[in-house]
């Protein structure tokens, strides 16, 4: 089964339901629900999804509902010192996309899913933009190769 990291972009387009990428991103969401693929995310894109949820409003009780309900879907990732200590070392310009790409390295993911795919050029794991990664689900769908590859 594919691991795939999303990106706190991702995240945030699925729990504040951003449009117009909140189709596609629940797409990839529900292949996580069905288990079609293993779902990542960094646990400081939960907290920074939170910050937003309130910032328009959202009860306390709809954030922890919608955050407990992505948890089902998609598994979040530790960000402790050792990730930290990598991030600072990885050769990214951006800290928070250090994070996030350093914590998805702790997953051993087959690829990273975001939609400012520039800010992942010092990656070692494969970078899809949202569309890349539908098209390529698609693609692969009808080849029955995309979750029967990698396991």
């Amino acid at each position: 089964m594919k691991r795939v990291f999303v990106d706190a972009n991702i995240v945030i387009d699925l729990l504040c339901e951003r449009y117009p990428w909140f189709p596609n991103v629940m797409r990839i969401f529900n292949m996580g629900d069905r288990g079609q693929i293993k779902l990542y995310c960094s646990s400081l894109s939960l907290g920074t999804a939170s910050y937003l949820m309130e910032t328009r409003k959202m009860s306390t009780l709809d954030i922890f509902e919608a955050i407990d309900l992505l948890c089902e879907m998609c598994t979040p990732t530790t960000v402790d010192a050792a990730v930290v200590r990598d991030a600072l070392d990885s050769g990214f310009t951006d800290f928070e996309d250090a994070l996030q790409y350093c914590s998805a390295m702790t997953v051993d993911a087959d690829c990273i899913v975001t939609r400012n795919k520039k800010d992942f050029t010092a990656s070692e794991i494969p970078v899809c933009d949202l569309d890349e990664f539908i098209s390529l689900v698609d693609i692969n769908k009808s080849n029955h190769e995309f979750h029967e590859s990698n396991e």
